[in-house]
């Protein structure tokens, strides 16, 4: 008895020991007790030490804010420090000094503080050009997107990959694009930061990284998104679908012919050079409109999925070979064999509600009349934009997307699907869902409920893989250059598998899929009724109109 007694004691004792060894192990792989004291092992120093207590970054040394930075973009940055992809002598030693256990517990921890920055504009440097490259690129001049295109709303950053600019120490900044300049830091999906930096000058990084260090940590709306100018008519009118009922204001002395650009296409007017009074006014909403269809406050009613025009339209509807809508607007009216009828500029903008943005499945269950002020808002911007351009001409260079010969090999959904993982996926999910930032969406959906419908031009094949092949990906593809950052043979096959996959129905769907695919879809490039998805179903078999 007595030694079953003593045995007894000594687990006893053992259980205690074990469990203050765990006690002391989970202390240590606490995220706060790294941040504040380091980790277990030698190197592995206090995060605090650098970035701040509140995790708010140190301007005048450069060292980031990483307060509410996601916890996977921080990871891999840790990973990348061990792995050389990302050089720094000192955080390459803590990194390899950490745990993965320490790393995963650390950057859950920054990511959960409250984000935080004590980022400054440096003085003496011009923030005007960094406000232009952030939030509208170079698009026609070098092929470059605004940074906001993949850094989201503000700079505030999307998903695991694109993290947030805004409020980061502007040494920082210039020193990580400077890093990728020079080869030094590698580790940005496929390539695409070293593409950019390469084609920065020295100025301009340092001024979109000022800029960046000058914005808030939040993002409100501006006033072109918030005011509806339908409000501004009697109530009464107000009220019947959004109505425009004012007087047509005068356009204002037209401008002459405008010429050729640089690279051969016609110029738009300049940006934010918008005409004075009222129909500056609804030029303003119109471009605000078409940036982001699916919830402005005037046409969201109208969008029955999370599509806006700019997505198909790069640079708000003024890049060439983007389907740029000055070149649209001389263009018609005109037949179209879509509806075997002569379109106006005005129904053919309610056909791209009707199938690229889903209206049936819309608050409103339909197109904007022709009436409303969504329509009238968006064709006075056309028109803005197309100041100058020769009316009636329908071949003017850059309009549509240059068309793509089919490869000997055609086009296959399965080998898509290994380069959409590849090159495709980091921005628009390996689910094809898109990404959202700040109730934005930065990366649309490409299939599924959200994404556009079976009658959407951008459902076949060939305008796809035309579109994917010089648009994307976005930064390292451009309409407007000579090359594409895909292949012919990829941006088929890319194409084909984004195709391949179940989306809303068809509005001209008659009850049966195989009347519907004779009447509308007959076209090899369409796989509407013709693949079977991963349910065994046709393509658009028993999908309700919504």
């Amino acid at each position: 008895m007595y030694l079953n007694t003593i045995m007894l004691w000594m687990r006893s004792l053992l259980s205690c020991w074990v469990l203050m060894l765990s006690g002391s192990a989970l202390a240590a792989f606490s995220g706060q007790h790294i941040a504040e004291q380091g980790g277990t092992h030698a190197g592995a120093t206090a995060c605090n030490s650098c970035h701040g207590a509140d995790g708010g970054g140190n301007d005048a040394a450069g060292f980031p804010r990483l307060a509410g930075l996601n916890a996977v973009y921080l990871q891999r940055q840790l990973h990348a420090y061990r792995e050389g992809t990302k050089r720094n002598q000192l955080m390459a030693g803590i990194a390899s000094a950490l745990t993965d256990q320490e790393i995963e517990a650390v950057t859950a921890y920054f990511a959960g503080l409250t984000p935080t920055s004590h980022a400054k504009a440096p003085v003496g440097i011009p923030l005007g050009p960094g406000k232009q490259l952030v939030e509208h690129g170079d698009w026609l001049g070098r092929g470059l997107p605004g940074c906001n295109q993949c850094h989201g709303p503000g700079g505030l950053g999307v998903g695991e990959a694109f993290p947030p600019l805004a409020g980061q120490p502007a040494k920082y900044i210039s020193d990580q694009i400077t890093a990728w300049k020079s080869g030094l830091r590698s580790n940005d999906p496929i390539g695409l930061m070293k593409h950019i930096a390469v084609l920065l000058n020295d100025d301009e990084v340092k001024s979109v990284a000022a800029f960046y260090a000058s914005l808030p940590l939040s993002v409100t709306r501006s006033s072109s998104e918030t005011k509806n100018i339908a409000s501004e008519a009697p109530k009464e009118k107000a009220k019947v679908n959004d109505v425009h009922t004012k007087p047509l204001p005068h356009h204002g002395d037209a401008r002459e012919g405008a010429a050729a650009g640089p690279k051969g296409y016609f110029q738009p007017p300049v940006r934010n050079a918008y005409p004075e009074g009222p129909f500056g006014d609804m030029v303003r909403q119109g471009e605000a409109i078409f940036v982001n269809t699916y919830d402005h406050p005037l046409a969201s009613k109208y969008v029955g999925n999370k599509q806006s025009c700019e997505g198909c339209h790069l640079d708000a509807g003024r890049l060439a070979n983007s389907s740029p809508m000055w070149a649209s607007w001389v263009a018609y009216p005109a037949y179209r064999k879509k509806n075997k009828m002569v379109n106006t500029m005005i129904e053919r903008t309610q056909g791209c509600f009707k199938y690229s943005m889903n209206a049936q499945g819309s608050k409103a269950g339909h197109p904007p009349s022709a009436e409303s002020n969504t329509i009238v808002s968006l064709i006075s911007y056309f028109y803005w934009l197309a100041t100058g351009a020769p009316t009636g001409d329908q071949h003017m260079a850059g309009r549509g997307y240059p068309r793509l010969t089919e490869t000997p090999k055609g086009f296959d959904p399965k080998r898509g699907e290994a380069l959409y993982a590849e090159k495709c996926s980091v921005c628009h999910g390996a689910d094809g869902g898109g990404q959202m930032s700040q109730g934005k969406v930065v990366y649309p959906q490409l299939w599924g409920p959200d994404s556009y419908n079976w009658g959407a031009g951008m459902h076949k094949v060939d305008v796809a893989a035309a579109y994917i092949k010089w648009n994307m990906p976005l930064g390292l593809a451009s309409p407007t250059q000579t090359k594409g950052y895909l292949s012919d043979q990829e941006a088929w096959d890319v194409a084909a598998f984004m195709n391949s996959h179940e989306r809303p129905q068809d509005p001209r769907y008659t009850g049966s899929i195989t009347e519907t695919v004779e009447k509308f879809h007959k076209s090899k490039y369409d796989y509407y009724g013709k693949l079977r998805g991963t349910d065994g179903k046709l393509l658009g078999e028993d999908v309700p109109i919504k």
